[in-house]
């Protein structure tokens, strides 16, 4: 009786370990996991000012946007993303994201990928007047 409960624990934990490994569709490559934006500049170089800390997460298809104020308080965002070629599309439709990226509300935004997912990554997006700017990110984890 000892060894088929034993049998039986073995067996429910290899499947629950199993189903884990795909949550939410599996792995999306390079974009998984946990990053920090480090920098955002806008395109005439000019380094813009950020009081928080930001990171990022990708996980299937949502965007996680947290930003970290002084004693660990957080305020989290989320929207809808997706890679379109050398594009990164984010659906903020009816969602939200850190301010700290100065991306237009409530809206589809494009961000063109400069540099793609490894250790860094680089975006880069332009508004409707023209105003651009650059997203340096590095990976935590």
């Amino acid at each position: 009786m000892k060894i088929s409960l034993y049998i039986l624990f073995i067996f429910a934990a290899l499947v629950l370990g199993a189903v884990g490994c795909n949550r939410n569709n599996g792995d999306i490559g390079a974009w998984f996991g946990t990053w920090q934006l480090v920098s955002v500049t806008n395109l005439s170089g000019e380094l813009m000012p950020m009081d928080n800390t930001v990171i990022v997460k990708f996980q299937n298809d949502i965007i996680q946007t947290t930003r970290q104020f002084g004693h660990h308080d957080l305020e989290e965002y989320y929207a809808n993303w997706r890679e379109a070629g050398n594009t990164l599309v984010i659906d903020g439709v009816g969602k939200s994201i850190a301010p700290e990226l100065r991306l237009p509300g409530n809206s589809v935004v494009e961000l063109e990928i400069v540099r793609r997912p490894g250790t860094v990554m680089v975006w880069r997006y332009v508004d409707a007047e023209g105003i651009g700017y650059e997203y340096n990110l590095k990976r935590l984890y």
